[in-house]
């Protein structure tokens, strides 16, 4: 993954951002379907395998956890593009806290 250039837009480099967000939304996504996958595969007829499964699936929720809070800071980053596009687009218009 390259770097949009430094004197590229705030828009720009924001949308870069959100992108690359995505893309790490997705991976976290799969690496809790696999950790939910390894809770599942597991016989639960051992103590410690049990354990395992526990462990595993708490891990699996946590991961999920990460996606959401992934999820919001992606939504952040493009309200905070869109806001910048706006600015850069009306370039002599203030944005003051109550017009965001």
């Amino acid at each position: 993954m390259t770097l949009p250039p430094a004197a590229g837009s705030s828009a720009s480099r924001l949308q870069f951002v959100a992108g690359a967000l995505s893309r790490l939304i997705e991976r976290i996504a799969d690496a809790s379907l696999v950790a939910r996958g390894l809770a599942d595969a597991v016989d639960w007829q051992a103590r410690a395998a049990r354990v395992f499964h526990d462990r595993a699936t708490v891990w699996a929720g946590d991961v999920s956890g990460l996606a959401c809070m992934a999820e919001t800071v992606r939504l952040d980053v493009m309200r905070a593009r869109d806001r910048a596009a706006f600015a850069e687009a009306l370039p002599g218009l203030p944005l003051t806290a109550e017009h965001r």
